[in-house]
């Protein structure tokens, strides 16, 4: 579990890497963001544990990256990838406590 956790991260913290380092957020950086969230979000889909507002988040980076505000699309692709994250997490918890009892 921890491998797909660390996966689903990876992404998201190379596009920080490269970064131009001044604050100060690119095209590719906003497009590699959403990417990394939307793959995040599929997973978690996948296990049937999407959360509520993932895709909205991503919705509304997309609509920040074409609207040229990619520190925002950065910022709200990274919050949809994080919520995706935990959900994976969430689900592998709550198959962990299920097999306890």
């Amino acid at each position: 579990m921890k491998k797909i956790i660390l996966a689903a991260s990876l992404p998201l913290l190379l596009a920080a890497c490269a970064s131009n380092g001044g604050g100060s957020a690119a095209a590719d950086d906003a497009a590699a963001a959403i990417a990394a969230a939307e793959s995040a979000r599929s997973q978690a889909a996948s296990l049937g544990y999407e959360w509520r507002d993932t895709a909205k988040f991503i919705a509304s980076a997309q609509k920040a990256a074409e609207a040229k505000e990619y520190n925002k699309a950065v910022t709200l692709a990274g919050r949809a990838e994080r919520q995706s994250v935990y959900a994976v997490k969430q689900h592998s918890d709550q198959a962990d406590a299920a097999a306890i009892n």
